[in-house]
């Protein structure tokens, strides 16, 4: 069968598409950072509540309530692409932490119901897995459909910095791509 659309002098070689170009720029781009919720229905995601400690700072991210949410699998996005770091059951259910590659940055994923990517800590020596931006890495706990996002900054003098995610979640595009900006609290 012959390819209509193939350009004898792509780069990107003789007996591939322009489909097989549009999934390899994905892979080899680091992407655009986005939400880690998508719209669920017609249900954006919203920040329910803020966790701001000296150590810590993250915040919930779910949606309003449904009587039929404990039916449903939420998906976890990854936020950019990077390498996991971590991912293993803590108390409060699975949770993932990615070091997103060539940025300062890293991200950390909580109150997950189950996970996609491999566990990492009964390994010794863990291979990094791998995630681009926009894999599901997991599905968000249920009764209320909610994660926990915290967003960590690393800078030589003070290392690890966890930071307040508002406002650079504020200049991201959230999966579903519909164009809303979902920076609101539940009411």
């Amino acid at each position: 069968m012959h390819d209509l659309l193939l350009r004898p002098h792509d780069p990107t070689g003789p007996r591939k598409s322009r489909f097989w170009a549009l999934r390899h720029r994905s892979r080899v781009m680091p992407g655009r950072w986005q939400w880690p919720l998508g719209t669920l229905g017609d249900r954006d995601p919203i920040v329910l509540a803020e966790h701001i400690n000296s150590a810590r700072r993250g915040v919930d991210l779910g949606y309003e309530p449904r009587p039929y949410d404990w039916a449903l699998d939420a998906p976890v996005f990854a936020v950019h692409g990077g390498e996991v770091m971590f991912c293993g059951e803590t108390t409060n259910g699975f949770a993932i932490s990615i070091r997103h590659v060539g940025t300062e940055w890293a991200t950390f994923y909580a109150h997950l119901s189950a996970v996609s990517v491999d566990e990492t800590e009964t390994q010794r020596c863990p291979a990094r897995e791998g995630v681009r931006a926009g894999d599901v890495i997991g599905y968000a706990a249920k009764a209320p459909i909610h994660i926990r996002f915290e967003l960590v900054r690393w800078t030589p003098e003070t290392g690890f910095v966890a930071i307040d995610p508002k406002p650079e979640m504020a200049r991201w595009a959230d999966p579903s791509l519909h164009g809303s900006n979902p920076i609101r609290k539940a009411a």
